[in-house]
């Protein structure tokens, strides 16, 4: 779905930033504690913030057991413990980055390199949560690849744009635009350049006009859904995303400017 080589111009700094502070969680980001064995033996036990750490295991019987044991001894300073054993450690990046081919889609490189994750279980291991859901780069949108692939072929038309707003009270704080190509893979990322805009506070004034935008600069806009910080908080959280919208314009936290065929979101609801 995402093309190869997507064009990613003109982003603005602060709506970018703001935008991955709502739907990225980085293993990097979060405290950890990491212990590298190999038969059994340790070879490295320590803390990303290098802070002393409680250590009542001396070898790795059972990685499992050790991981959550290791955590819980160390709840109040770490956010998730890994045990890698050394051998499936590297050769499970040797299989990922061997299967790289430059023209696939870049999302599906990326998501089997989390699906490999669920082959190496006993050798790379987290606590809490499976690996492929604590490590690298998290994208937290509260719905799994096949149902954001699905999503798109089912209401994106080809040769469209999407944009997604998001507010602090009356002015846009983030956005995304996505551009689909015929075969509806994103060959644009971008933000709104808001220093564009004629219209600074005001949810649908500035709803109006970022869809007026979009289109203008790319392709037609076939989706503009705009929703406060909060709300976009309790829409990526949600399960149910249909459900969850029609919350939110329920409760007049949803302008939907442009909306697809099929969805039952009946024109724009003010902020």
């Amino acid at each position: 779905m995402l093309h190869e080589d997507p064009a990613m111009l003109d982003i603005d700094v602060d709506h970018w930033r703001n935008l991955q502070s709502l739907i990225l969680d980085s293993a990097k980001a979060r405290r950890r504690i990491v212990v590298i064995h190999e038969d059994a033996e340790i070879l490295k036990f320590v803390h990303s913030d290098r802070v002393p750490v409680v250590r009542t295991v001396e070898r790795v019987e059972d990685p499992h057991v050790l991981a959550e044991r290791v955590y819980r001894d160390n709840a109040d300073d770490v956010d998730f413990v890994a045990v890698f054993e050394r051998r499936a450690f590297d050769e499970y990046f040797g299989r990922f980055q061997g299967t790289w081919r430059a023209d696939e889609d870049l999302d599906a490189f990326v998501h089997r390199t989390y699906e490999l994750l669920d082959e190496y279980r006993d050798g790379i291991v987290t606590h809490p949560g499976p690996a492929r859901n604590v490590l690298g780069l998290q994208w937290r949108l509260g719905a799994t690849y096949d149902q954001v692939t699905q999503a798109v072929e089912r209401y994106v038309p080809p040769d469209s744009t999407v944009v997604f707003g998001v507010f602090d009270d009356d002015a846009l704080w983030a956005t995304l635009v996505l551009g689909f190509d015929a075969d509806l893979r994103v060959d644009v990322v971008t933000t709104v350049d808001p220093s564009l805009l004629t219209v600074e506070r005001g949810g649908a004034a500035i709803a109006e006009e970022v869809v007026a935008w979009v289109g203008e600069r790319y392709r037609p806009c076939a989706l503009g859904l705009f929703t406060s910080r909060a709300g976009a908080r309790t829409f990526l959280d949600a399960g149910d995303k249909l459900a969850a919208l029609l919350e939110l314009r329920d409760h007049g936290d949803l302008i939907a400017e442009r909306i697809p065929a099929g969805v039952p979101l009946a024109g724009r609801v003010p902020s």
